[in-house]
Parts: C-alpha cells; structure tokens; sequence
C-alpha cells in the first residue's frame, strides 16, 4: 500500500488531513512534509509518526491511514462535523471532500442560529440548535473524555438522516426548525411524522421503528443536556410489529455456496443504471465464508482473528480467546480495558478448517488466520465479504434472502441445540431472550426433534 500524503499547508485542501488509525497513535496529520530554506539551504522536513517520533515516511502502519475531511456546519460558531474517506490518493480525497462540503450545506437542518450553551435559560433551545449539538456529539466533537462513545458512521448518517425528514415533514406544515423551541414539540408534530413514514413513504414497520427509535433517542439526550422541563415527545410512540425470520443456510446451500465460488462467476453490473462492471470474487472469500460458519463470528472478528489467539488444552488447540470488539467499543476507550474476551470453541470442523488455512506452519504466529495478502482496510475488507456473500448466493436462486449474518444466526441455532442455556456464555449475550428472537432459526430446532417421542414404550 503506498503511503498517503500532503501538499504544504498553502496548497492543501481546507479541513483535508490524515488519520492514523493505529490505537497507539490516533495522530491527525495536516501535512506529511514540507520544504524548508535554513541558512539558504532547501531541506525537506517530515511530520513525526506518533508512536516512534521518528519521520513519516518510516511509519509502519500505512495500513492504518485514512483520509478525513473536516467540514464547518453552517450558522455555528465553531461547530464542525467530519467524515472519514474512502480515497487512496490525495486527488481522489480532494474529489470525496469537496462531495462531503456540499453535502453538509445541502442538508436540511437549516441552521441559522448558534448553539445554546446548556445553563442558558433552560427550555428556550431552539430544534435546530439543539439537533446541530446532538449530530457534533454523536461525532465526539468537544465531548468529554468519559462521555465519548464509539459510534459507526452509518449510525450518525441515519440519525442525521432522520433529524432531516423530520424537519422536512415540519416544513411542510410551515414550522420552521429555526424558530421552533424544543419544548414545544408535542404528539401533534410526532402525529405528521407518523403519517409521513407510514402513508407517504410506506415504510416497512421496521424502517418505521428505526426512525421513531433515532428521533427518541434525540430527544431523549436533548432533555438531559439542556436540562429541559418537558417529556419525551416521542416516548409514547409504539413499536410496529416486526415478525423476524432468522433464517439460516442449509448444509446443501452451504456446499454449492462454496462451489460457486469462482472467477468466472464473479462478474456483475452495479449502481443505479447497473453500468458499473465490478467482479465480486476475491481469493480470500470463500475462507471468509468457511470461517464466518464454524466459528459464528462477526465480519470485524472474523478478519481480525490470528494464530496466536489459539489457547492449548493438554497440548492440543482448544478454543479462540479473541477481543470482545462489540462491547469495548459500546463501553469507550478508558473503560474498555477489563472486557473479558469472546471464547470460540475449536470444533472438529474448525479444526479441519484450520489446518487447511496452515495451521502446522502458522501457529502462534502474529499473523492474520484470513490472510488476504493486501493492505485492504478493515471497512473495505468487511464490505467485499457482504457483497461478495451476497452476490454468489444470488446464484443459486433459493428465493431466500441470505446474507453474510446468517452464518452467525445458523452456528448459534446449531449452538443452541449443543449447550442449551449456556449458549450466551460463549456468544456473549446477556440473556436468552436475546439470542432466541435475534438469532434461533426455529426451523433448525424443529428439525433436530424429529425423533422424539412424548411417550417411550
């Protein structure tokens, strides 16, 4: 992977820098080198890794440099939202950064006002203030350190998102964000969106149940951090019944999936117009998939997994012990540092997986189990795995709607019938109750029960 890199301060894009995302560094970069005239010599001058100290260009995680763009969010004062970029270059950065700008000054949330400081004259905090204080805190922007939360991005674009429409369904009725004070929406405003989600648009309950959740959610955060004398707007709105089917894949799907698997059937038209030729097989898939069954893990477990996370029992590989990333990253840095980690049972099938992966001549090594021979980031990586997943199941028209996920609800059903109860000590889930209507394919249950008989003669 070829490192990234800047022009000098006076060349560079506004609000475009470098990100280290190494969690031993975390270091913003506003320029990696630059030309200097000392005793009226020309010397290059570097930026410092933060971790060594030593020049940039010696960095040893180039794997962990993204792109970020840093945009200012119209009508605050010193208000900014950023958003990390897919570019592997400095020009194609400069491309996504200018799209992001236009983006922020498109949107909807019509900010003219400045933020409101939390002690000033509780109750007079306008919806739109408020809603641009909840999208800078989402982002963990001038939040306190024990505050900050580690949130996807998909997460703050759908909250965003949902703060959008919702000020269009209020515009709509000549009520205007900018002038309205949060305690004055009452179930009259949450009514219009209601009837905007389910009759203009017809969303699907579950879609209805989101966005219901993310303007809760808003509200709820609003209440305690300007200290306003009003309830929840939203609290008395009802979840939508969603009937959940947790499908899994049949061992028979399982083994033309895998057979599917080729270059040639790799080939497929995407984007809107489905101009866009892309081939969706990459060599690392099919293990991907192989490992995402046998050890019930998600995508980000899966490609983070390494030889010497394998424990020994009486000399022979017992179990995975790997980082709990789900939860350390719901419990933030600096309280994440006693999470117990996830066990993995090393089955007999996960064993043969293993050995077929090089087990002999990789164990407890530092190396990737998935190894994927590139510096592919962890986001992309973990997208190549749904979209591949996806399209070679496409291929062998089940009419059912299989994703990557449903490996991990089809190794927790077939888990569930092995260790009943005991299932959430291994899946990390807190109760039962969790794992029964999220993950158990009922159908998998139903079918090991065949052969019981109420009565025995």
């Amino acid at each position: 992977m070829t490192k990234k890199k800047l022009p000098t301060r006076n060349r560079k894009h506004k609000g475009l820098m470098i990100y280290c995302a190494n969690n031993k560094c975390k270091k913003y970069f506003t320029w990696t080198e630059q030309t200097l005239e000392v005793d009226g010599k020309i010397k290059q001058k570097h930026a410092t890794c933060g971790i060594s100290g030593y020049s940039y260009t010696r960095c040893k995680s180039i794997d962990k440099h993204v792109f970020k763009s840093r945009v200012h969010i119209p009508g605050t004062a010193k208000g900014t939202i950023s958003r990390t970029l897919k570019a592997e270059t400095y020009n194609d950065a400069v491309v996504e950064a200018i799209a992001f700008e236009k983006e922020v000054k498109d949107q909807v949330l019509d900010v003219d006002l400045p933020l409101i400081p939390k002690k000033q004259q509780h109750n007079h905090v306008y919806l739109a203030s408020a809603q641009s204080a909840y999208i800078l805190f989402l982002e963990n922007v001038n939040v306190a350190d024990h505050l900050k939360k580690e949130r996807s991005k998909d997460h703050i674009r759908a909250s965003f998102r949902a703060l959008e429409e919702f000020n269009n369904v209020l515009k709509k009725k000549k009520i205007k964000s900018t002038l309205t004070q949060m305690i004055q929406i009452d179930d009259n405003h949450v009514g219009y969106f209601h009837n905007y989600l389910l009759n203009e648009r017809q969303l699907a309950n579950k879609t209805y149940n989101n966005k219901m959740g993310l303007l809760k959610g808003f509200f709820t955060w609003a209440i305690i951090e300007f200290e306003l004398k009003m309830t929840n707007p939203f609290k008395k709105v009802k979840n939508r019944t969603v009937v959940k089917q947790n499908d899994s894949i049949s061992m028979p799907e399982y083994k033309a999936l895998l057979k599917a698997i080729t270059p040639e059937n790799g080939h497929t038209y995407e984007g809107k117009k489905k101009k866009n030729k892309v081939n969706r097989y990459r060599p690392w898939l099919k293990s991907a998939i192989e490992l995402g069954l046998q050890t019930g893990g998600r995508r980000e477990e899966i490609i983070s997994l390494k030889w010497n996370m394998i424990r020994y029992i009486d000399g022979e590989p017992s179990y995975l012990e790997v980082p709990n990333l789900k939860v350390e990253r719901g419990k933030g840095d600096g309280f994440n540092n006693n999470v117990p980690p996830k066990i993995i049972p090393i089955t007999v099938n996960l064993l043969d997986l293993l050995d077929r992966l090089g087990f002999n001549e990789k164990k407890d090594t530092d190396r990737y189990i998935l190894d994927v021979n590139n510096k592919t980031s962890p986001n992309v990586l973990m997208e190549n795995m749904s979209k591949g997943f996806s399209h070679f199941y496409k291929l062998l028209e089940t009419g059912k709607s299989i994703q990557f996920k449903h490996l991990r609800k089809t190794y927790i059903s077939y888990m569930k019938l092995a260790m009943g109860s005991e299932t959430g000590n291994l899946t990390s889930h807190t109760s039962n109750e969790v794992i029964d209507k999220h993950y158990i394919d009922k159908k998998v249950i139903a079918n090991a029960q065949r052969k019981f008989k109420l009565f025995t003669n």
